[in-house]
């Protein structure tokens, strides 16, 4: 008795140490290791970081430890960094600067939070320049806010605050042919020119003397060419530019108040005209493409192409170099990325069944004796079954076999891949199998055979193809294989080959942003049935089950597929003005088109020939004032200054797309206003897709002040958080703008900002 109990205590303790090692392969008891990672697991990186690097520490030679630390530093590393991302990108710089500086706090050599800082701290610059441009533009000094804006746009072209403002500018400016064309205010004295048949020489004369300009004849232009013109009240820049332009004429600004007159032919052109180099750094596009883009549309003189760094050099007029800025701001685009979601379940269920007696199936005579006994014979012998051998019956056992193996096999794989539009991603779920060729090496005694191995794929292959919309719609072109090894064939030679079964799908859907499809129903069942027992028996109803062996085998798989894309990035959609701008001539691209303002009807007063009517007299009526009480018509090319009144205004700022669940700033900001002056406005908002985060009541509406003396000064900022279910768009926008000069008691106009739409991805 007391020797079972020692058995069993032996077995115990067997087992234990079995367990305690079994731990130790395939796991770790560091109560560190734990608490590190689901300190991680609940999102606080700092203390569940610092909790694994003890646990390195007191194991370093642990290589379970040390592999999931580093796999997880990478993981932490990556989410700090794409939120760090997200947040610059949505114009939340004071956040994404903490976030980024949270990562160096953990890894203080990471390169990449480095740079984020730098770009934060060169989009403050440019913020800060853009807002100055502003104020340029709001005082009437265009150019220099134009001036301003580009050099934003050189570092950084998808700078919206500056692309914004640049399409502003493009709309109410009118550029002349140079940009140091600053002619004294006369030249644009809106003045009445009727002139028939009058030299060329006689007009300019005129002109000259009442605007001030001098004009420089080149030796090839006739100036005793008659021209005829009758135009009333309209600036002499425009009537100037109709001349030049009738007559095949062009003009350098030689001074402020000086022009240089030549024929406007390529000879010339060469020698007068004024070319830029401009060098053009395609960050996205195929710098080929673009070149062969600029040739065709803007007719470049040269270009000089430097694929290694992936920019051009090109040499041309200003008015070309700004056609290819804009050209190639619409076009230097980042390809559509579109992160791809795809979980694939392989299930494969096996039962089989092995029931029923296994009789002997043949029997053996033997006449025969021999000198030395088989060992089945003496084994019959030992046992006394004589009359068995005398017989001659075989030695074979008769044995029942109740036998059933079910076995279960699930393949789960949820891989993340992103992929770029129109590029294929692959995806490859099995294993690859070798299989041998053999070749034989004529020429040698015996022949050499050589075996040469083929690798084939087998499990699930899943091909995607994406193609992402401007509405946020993806079309994916989905192609799935599922192949398994059903075994091998042999030809004459003794050479294998595989056989295969496959199942394919292949399909052509669209699907929403975030959208989920599922393709299953890729069934493979098969079942197997094989039976034995004694001739004549089997046959016999009722008694088949009994006297005969039968083995069954039932497989089931199924694969499904369920595939989800979610866009990273995509093509920003262009505004009216992007897409359709001016182009210029065929000859010149580039630059604006001569206009004049319109001509009241019958207001032309042409002399009859022969009424001695001449120079005199059409110099006395060229500059004729307007008649009494009459205004001359506004300057086109003062269009710009006129509008800036010095009238306050608002502006309101907020980011075009955020994610489901983000929170964003909206900033409002009151521009131009007086020291004393004090604004009252409602901010209004979608309550059922956004959330205010100030506390206040969600009934859509916010109250606004603003003022030096007001407690949130000339400029208020919101935070908002997007509670909207589905991605959609919103609107926010400003009401009731009230605004009062306290000094004086009046009322002042302030000009409001229109609406802004916020994407919700």
């Amino acid at each position: 008795m007391k020797s079972w109990r020692i058995i069993v205590l032996i077995i115990l303790l067997v087992s234990i140490a079995g367990c305690a090692i079994n731990n130790r392969t395939f796991g770790t008891r560091n109560i560190a290791f734990d608490d590190g990672q689901k300190l991680i697991a609940q999102g606080q990186f700092e203390s569940g970081l610092a909790r694994l690097e003890q646990a390195r520490r007191e194991e370093p030679e642990n290589r379970d430890i040390q592999t999931v630390v580093l796999r997880l530093r990478e993981e932490v590393t990556g989410k700090l960094l794409f939120e760090a991302e997200n947040l610059r990108f949505s114009g939340q710089l004071d956040r994404a600067t903490e976030a980024f500086q949270r990562v160096l706090s953990l890894f203080p050599f990471n390169e990449r939070a480095k740079e984020g800082l730098e770009s934060i701290a060169l989009d403050r610059q440019h913020i800060a320049k853009v807002d100055t441009a502003k104020e340029l533009l709001r005082n009437g000094e265009t150019s220099k806010a134009e001036t301003l804006v580009r050099a934003v746009l050189q570092e950084n072209p998808q700078q919206s605050h500056a692309r914004q403002l640049i399409s502003e500018i493009n709309l109410n400016l009118s550029r002349p042919e140079v940009t140091h064309l600053a002619l004294e205010s006369a030249f644009k004295k809106t003045v009445t020119m009727e002139f028939k048949d009058t030299d060329l020489k006689s007009v300019f004369e005129l002109m000259s003397r009442t605007a001030g300009i001098n004009f420089v004849f080149d030796k090839d232009i006739r100036q005793d060419t008659k021209i005829s013109i009758f135009v009333r009240s309209n600036t002499i820049e425009d009537i100037l530019k109709l001349i030049l332009t009738t007559n095949q004429l062009a003009y350098k600004v030689l001074n402020n108040n000086s022009l240089l007159l030549y024929p406007n032919t390529p000879a010339k052109q060469k020698d007068y005209q004024e070319l830029v180099v401009r060098s053009f750094q395609i960050a996205h596009t195929d710098v080929k493409q673009m070149v062969a883009m600029v040739r065709g549309i803007v007719k470049a003189k040269d270009i000089y192409v430097n694929e290694q760094l992936n920019l051009f050099i090109m040499r041309d007029t200003l008015e070309a170099i700004r056609l290819t800025e804009r050209l190639i701001s619409l076009n230097d685009y980042a390809e559509p990325e579109v992160m791809l979601e795809v979980t694939i379940l392989d299930v494969t269920r096996t039962n089989t069944f092995l029931l029923g007696p296994n009789f002997p199936q043949s029997v053996q005579f033997n006449w025969a004796t021999a000198a030395t006994p088989t060992p089945a014979a003496a084994l019959i012998s030992n046992f006394g079954f004589e009359g068995l051998k005398s017989f001659g019956m075989a030695t074979s056992q008769a044995k029942i076999d109740f036998l059933q193996n079910f076995s279960a096999g699930d393949i789960l794989a949820n891989p993340r891949i992103r992929v770029n539009n129109k590029e294929k991603a692959k995806i490859h779920v099995g294993t690859k199998e070798p299989f041998f060729t053999a070749n034989v090496q004529p020429g040698v005694a015996g022949g050499v055979v050589t075996s040469t191995p083929t690798f084939i794929d087998l499990g699930v292959k899943l091909d995607v193809e994406p193609r992402i919309g401007l509405n946020d719609d993806v079309t994916l072109k989905v192609t799935l294989e599922v192949s398994s090894l059903l075994g091998t064939i042999a030809n004459a030679q003794g050479a294998t080959a595989p056989r295969v079964g496959t199942r394919n799908a292949e399909t052509l859907l669209t699907l929403k942003d975030g959208e989920t499809q599922v393709i299953a129903g890729l069934l493979d069942n098969r079942e197997r049935k094989a039976a034995k027992g004694l001739a004549g028996l089997i046959n016999i109803p009722g008694l088949d089950r009994l006297t005969s062996n039968q083995d069954i085998e039932r497989t089931k798989n199924e694969v499904i597929l369920l595939i989800t894309p979610r866009i990273v990035r995509n093509i920003p959609r262009p505004t009216n003005l992007e897409s359709e701008y001016h182009f210029g001539t065929a000859s010149e691209a580039g630059k604006l088109p001569v206009t004049i303002e319109r001509t009241a009807a019958k207001s032309l007063s042409v002399a009859p020939a022969g009424s001695g009517r001449g120079v005199a007299a059409a110099i006395q009526d060229a500059f004729s004032p307007p008649a009494e009480g009459q205004e001359p018509p506004p300057n086109p090319f003062a269009s710009v200054a006129a509008s800036a009144s010095g009238v306050p205004s608002l502006t309101l700022q907020s980011p075009t797309n955020v994610g489901l669940g983000k929170e964003f700033s909206v900033s409002v900001r009151l521009v131009g206003a007086k020291a004393t002056v004090n604004s009252d406005l409602v901010l209004s908002y979608e309550a059922s897709a956004l959330e205010a985060l100030d506390g206040g009541d969600k009934s859509g509406t916010r109250t606004i002040k603003l003022g030096k003396d007001q407690a949130s000064g000339l400029a208020a900022q919101l935070r908002f958080k997007v509670i909207a279910a589905n991605p959609g768009t919103t609107e926010i926008n400003i009401q009731n703008v009230n605004a009062e000069d306290m000094e004086n008691g009046q009322a002042v106009e302030v000009t409001p900002p229109p609406p802004v739409s916020v994407n919700i991805k």
